[in-house]
């Protein structure tokens, strides 16, 4: 067979409701250049999501694919047979119960030819309750498409940005030739990928809606033993966060002493200027666990930027719903999210 443009690669555990109805968006698309790879993680409804794979597989001439993993690997090294399995030239990363916007394949493909030397693209997202037609808040990074040259300034600017991973669009070759697995349980597998990746090749922003992200759905990490004792199904307490940006962090100095790209700094200021979405995550805790949270997560390396004290004291004063009132006009206003981090800005083509 020959190798398709893009490989859709679906890390799942046990949420089959989803998985027909993320599939329909991967066929609704009018370019038709992809396969579909799922990996379903051991869990209980195993036979389940094979049973609705395959019927997806037998619309689609097989280019629905399924792996069971015959243990449970978790979300890390889930990912990584994914990238083992796919035959695409990129992949185009989905979580399990979200869908793909329509256009979204024929906007990658475009991207492909305009950059030649794109290792990945940061994608624009919209968030909706329910149902996809239910949009209630449209992320986008920049005004325009742009690029930015590989080293510290394309994983700079990506490297925050990859947290949330459906609509990621990734080398597949460079994925696999920096495959790991010191970073399981640490759920950033991805972050990994893209310091690597971009450490050799150009990102790309395209503001054309990549994927629609679920609001609501309850995480399902900690049952693999990589992650047992650091997650708790349903539920993200304060040293969850905690262990996830110092992760983050952790996986930021790797990559920096072993591709020699100086970028962690940057990083640390980068998230500090966004660090909003981390502290509103706990602030419906009692005050007297917020505010250790706070200090706690200061204490990781942030509490010397004014940036993070300033979004601790707004949570703090004006309560998280009315300061996320504020940023969501922001972003409505200027139609996308204002740049606070001046090495993570780049000319518009």
């Amino acid at each position: 067979m020959s190798r398709p443009l893009l490989s859709v690669i679906v890390p799942t555990y046990g949420r089959w409701q989803h998985i027909g109805p993320l599939l329909d968006s991967v066929m609704a698309q009018e370019f038709h250049d992809w396969e579909c790879v799922i990996a379903e993680d051991g869990s209980p409804n195993q036979e389940k999501i094979r049973q609705i794979a395959a019927e997806y597989s037998a619309r689609t001439e097989g280019r629905v694919r399924f792996h069971a993993n015959p243990e449970t690997l978790g979300y890390d090294g889930n990912f990584r047979k994914l990238v083992e399995l796919a035959r695409g030239r990129f992949l185009f990363v989905m979580g399990d119960d979200d869908f793909v916007a329509p256009g979204a394949f024929e906007a990658v493909a475009g991207a492909i030819d305009r950059y030649p030397n794109m290792g990945a693209i940061l994608r624009a997202f919209a968030v909706f309750v329910d149902t996809p037609d239910n949009i209630v808040q449209v992320n986008r990074y920049y005004a325009h498409e742009c690029s930015f040259p590989a080293g510290p300034p394309a994983i700079v600017a990506c490297f925050r940005r990859f947290v949330a991973m459906s609509g990621l669009v990734l080398d597949r070759d460079l994925a696999q030739a920096c495959a790991t697995d010191r970073w399981d349980g640490t759920l950033f597998y991805q972050q990994w990928l893209a310091g690597n990746i971009l450490a050799q090749k150009d990102a790309v922003y395209l503001p054309d809606l990549l994927a629609y992200f679920r609001r609501g759905a309850p995480p399902v990490f900690g049952t693999a033993k990589a992650e047992q004792g650091m997650f708790t199904p349903g539920s993200q307490p304060p040293d969850t966060d905690l262990r996830m940006v110092g992760a983050l962090m952790k996986i930021a100095r790797a990559v920096e002493a072993e591709r020699g790209v100086k970028i962690s700094d940057a990083i640390e200021r980068d998230f500090a200027n966004y660090i909003y979405h981390t502290l509103a995550h706990q602030a419906h805790e009692p005050w007297p666990v917020f505010r250790k949270f706070y200090k706690d997560l200061g204490a990781q390396g942030f509490d010397k930027y004014p940036q993070y004290h300033a979004w601790f004291w707004a949570i703090a004063l004006l309560g998280a719903p009315n300061v996320d009132r504020v940023i969501q006009f922001l972003r409505r206003t200027l139609g996308h999210t204002p740049n606070l981090t001046s090495f993570a800005r780049a000319k518009a083509k």
